[in-house]
C-alpha cells in the first residue's frame, strides 16, 4: 500500500512514529492518574506500583510530569518527521523551509493593502510592502500601447502584459534566476527582438486558457507571488490627453512626447467595465496606496474608470499618495508636490486622499547633474500649498542612491506601514 512506503528504510521516519506512539501511551498513563480519585495512575498497574499506590496518590505531580514529557515527545517527533520529509525533497534546506513557512504565516496576518499604478513605480512599492504583508493587491493600468506590450496588444488583442509582468516579478518569492527569466528581453534582429520572455509567457497563457485574468493568476503561481496582481479592467483601454494648448493626443506612449503641459486625461472608450475583483479588494482594504510612478500615464489612468474612483472614495481605508522624487519630462515638468496632488484631485475629487508621502532627502550633485541634462529636477516640497489642498504631508528620507534616483523600498515600506498603524511621521 502507498501509505507503507513512508516506512521504507532510509527515510528516518520509523523512529519518530515509534516515539509518537510511546509518547501517546505515556500521556494516557499520566492523564488517567490525574483524573483518578483513588490512585496515582491507571488501574492496571504492575504489582510493584500497586504496593506504592498510597504514596503515589499524594504525588500527582508525577502524573503531570509524565504528561508534560509525553507532550514534548509528540511535538519533538512531529518536528523531526517534518525535517525528515523536507530532507527527501530538498536536502540541506530544512531550516530554509521552516523559516519560509513561519514567514508566510506572519505575512498572512498583515494588513490588507491595495496598490494602484503601473510602470516602474508600482513594482517598487510592491517590493517594499511584501516584507510586511502578503495581503497585497496590485491594481495595474492596461493603457500601455508602446514597446513589447503594445505590439502584443495589437497582434493578439490582449491587454498589455508589461506592467503586470513587472508587478508579478516584484511580488515573487522565487529564486533570482526565474525572475531574470521573466525579465529577459530578446535581442537580435528577428520578430522576437524587444519582447520580454515574461510578456510572451503571459500572452501564450492567455491564448491557452482563453482568459487574461486566468493567465495572470497562473503566471503569478509560477513565481509564487506574495500577493495578487490584477488588471484594472479586461476591456480595451485607450488613453487620451487634452493639452493646455488645446490639442488632443491619443495613446499613452505619445502623450509625454508632446512636451506640453497636460490639462486633463480621459479615455477614448465611453464604457469600460472595471475588474470586479479590483472593486472587492478596494472595499476590503485597510490601506490604498497610489503611486509612485508616472502621474498621468500610470497612476491617474486607473482612476479614469468611474467605478474604480468611486469605490476608492467610498472606501474606509487609509488613502496614501506617494509622490515622485523627480519630475518627468513631458508630464510633470517643474511640478511641486502640491501640483501632483492637485492633478490627482482634479481627476477624482476633493478629500480623495488622506496623506501624501514626499521625499525630503537631498539628491547628490553628481546624480542631479545627470538628471538635469534630461530635463528632470527634484520635486520641491511646498508644505503650505499641500495643506491648502486638504492633504496631510509626510516628509521622510526616501532615496535609494546608486547610479540613478528612486525610492528606497525599505524606507518607503516603513513610511507606509507607520502611517497605517497610526503613527504619522513628522516633518
Amino acid at each position: 500500500m502507498p501509505a507503507f512506503r513512508w516506512l521504507y528504510p532510509g527515510l528516518q521516519l520509523k523512529r519518530w512514529i515509534i516515539l509518537i506512539v510511546f509518547s501517546v501511551l505515556v500521556l494516557y498513563v499520566g492523564f488517567s492518574g490525574v483524573i483518578s480519585p483513588h490512585t496515582g495512575g491507571i488501574h492496571l498497574r504492575p504489582p510493584l506500583v500497586v504496593e506504592m499506590e498510597d504514596h503515589l496518590k499524594h504525588l500527582k505531580f508525577v502524573d503531570f510530569l509524565l504528561m508534560a514529557i509525553a507532550i514534548w515527545g509528540i511535538i519533538f517527533a512531529i518536528r523531526r518527521m517534518m525535517y525528515a520529509v523536507l530532507t527527501v525533497y530538498a536536502p540541506n534546506r530544512e531550516k530554509e523551509f521552516i523559516d519560509k513557512a513561519y514567514q508566510r504565516i506572519r505575512l498572512k496576518r498583515g494588513p490588507r493593502i491595495v496598490a494602484v499604478g503601473g510602470g516602474t513605480g508600482l513594482p517598487n512599492v510592491l517590493s517594499s510592502l511584501k516584507h510586511y504583508t502578503s495581503n497585497l493587491t496590485a491594481v495595474v493600468t492596461v493603457a500601455d500601447d508602446g514597446g513589447s506590450s503594445g505590439r502584443l496588444r495589437r497582434d493578439f488583442g490582449t491587454p498589455p502584459p508589461g506592467d503586470i509582468r513587472n508587478c508579478i516579478v516584484a511580488l515573487s518569492d522565487q529564486e533570482t534566476l526565474l525572475k531574470d527569466l521573466f525579465q529577459y528581453r530578446f535581442k537580435g534582429h528577428g520578430d522576437l527582438k524587444g519582447h520580454s520572455f515574461g510578456n510572451l509567457f503571459i500572452t501564450v497563457m492567455k491564448e491557452i486558457t482563453g482568459d487574461f485574468g486566468r493567465a495572470v493568476e497562473e503566471s503569478s503561481r509560477v513565481l509564487a507571488t506574495r500577493g495578487t496582481v490584477m488588471p484594472v479592467t479586461f476591456d480595451d483601454m485607450t488613453l487620451q490627453a487634452k493639452l493646455k494648448s488645446g490639442k488632443v493626443v491619443t495613446g499613452e506612449s505619445l502623450i509625454p512626447l508632446e512636451k506640453s503641459p497636460i490639462d486633463r486625461l480621459f479615455l477614448k472608450e465611453k464604457q469600460i467595465k472595471p475588474n470586479k475583483e479590483v472593486l472587492k479588494a478596494i472595499l476590503e482594504a485597510d490601506a490604498i496606496v497610489l503611486g509612485p510612478g508616472s502621474l498621468y500615464t500610470s497612476v491617474i489612468p486607473n482612476l479614469l474608470i468611474p467605478q474604480v474612483a468611486e469605490t476608492i472614495a467610498l472606501s474606509r481605508a487609509v488613502k496614501i499618495y506617494v509622490c515622485n522624487v523627480m519630475t518627468q519630462p513631458g508630464e510633470t515638468d517643474h511640478f511641486t508636490v502640491s501640483d501632483h496632488v492637485r492633478a490627482l484631485l482634479k481627476h477624482t475629487g476633493p478629500n480623495f486622499i488622506h496623506y501624501v508621502i514626499a521625499n525630503k532627502e537631498k539628491v547628490p550633485q553628481k546624480l542631479l547633474s545627470r538628471y538635469e541634462a534630461h530635463g528632470q529636477e527634484p520635486v520641491p516640497v511646498d508644505e503650505d500649498a499641500v495643506k491648502e489642498a486638504g492633504v496631510q504631508l509626510v516628509k521622510v528620507n526616501l532615496l535609494y542612491q546608486e547610479d540613478y534616483v528612486r525610492h528606497s523600498p525599505e524606507k518607503l515600506g516603513k513610511a507606509i506601514i507607520r502611517l497605517l498603524v497610526g503613527y504619522p511621521l513628522r516633518a
